[in-house]
């Protein structure tokens, strides 16, 4: 890609631009942590930017499969304060190929394509390459629960030592964390 080509493509950035504190808007969903001017503010800044996405869904597609998670998180967050129901298909490819934002990946899929979302998970659980992945294999499973195909969970975090078991404790508490977030914002 060319110079040009990553400046056009990370445009995003630019839209969404920083807070009074010179932090970027597109860190503070990572962990849910708001800038001073408050989560409300700074969800209708993505609103706007979801509103600059919504003419070019080949671009919000692109901005969601990225493998550099910074698109990935502005991607899904602005579908979800939206409720806007496109790009399955590219939650779902960014989803397999994996990376530091799939539990706000499984929350995306589980809130907004919950029908659809129940046997992609299950095939995710299914496939012994990726069900080996600690982050993916505990968020999908957890969106199972979510969605209430399960009572409880099948997937615990003691499945992995080392840095796979540090992984999964960190993808289980990320997913918790979101999907309370985004859900209780749904309601509203």
């Amino acid at each position: 890609m060319s110079r040009n080509e990553q400046n056009e493509h990370s445009r995003v950035f630019d839209w969404l631009g920083i807070d009074k504190q010179g932090t970027p808007y597109h860190l503070h969903p990572l962990n849910l942590v708001w800038s001073a001017e408050g989560v409300d503010h700074d969800l209708n800044v993505y609103k706007a930017v979801a509103d600059r996405l919504a003419p070019d869904p080949q671009y919000w597609a692109s901005v969601i499969r990225d493998p550099n998670w910074r698109f990935t998180l502005v991607g899904c967050v602005c579908l979800l304060v939206t409720g806007r129901t496109e790009h399955f298909e590219d939650l779902c490819f960014r989803y397999e190929a994996g990376g530091i934002v799939v539990p706000q990946l499984a929350v995306t899929l589980g809130l907004l394509h919950a029908e659809h979302a129940v046997p992609f998970f299950k095939m995710m659980l299914s496939t012994p390459e990726l069900r080996r992945n600690p982050s993916k294999a505990i968020s999908a499973d957890r969106a199972l629960v979510k969605l209430r195909v399960r009572h409880q969970p099948e997937v615990v975090a003691e499945e992995w030592k080392g840095l796979g078991g540090d992984d999964a404790k960190a993808a289980q508490s990320l997913f918790e964390q979101h999907w309370k977030f985004w859900s209780e914002r749904r309601q509203q």
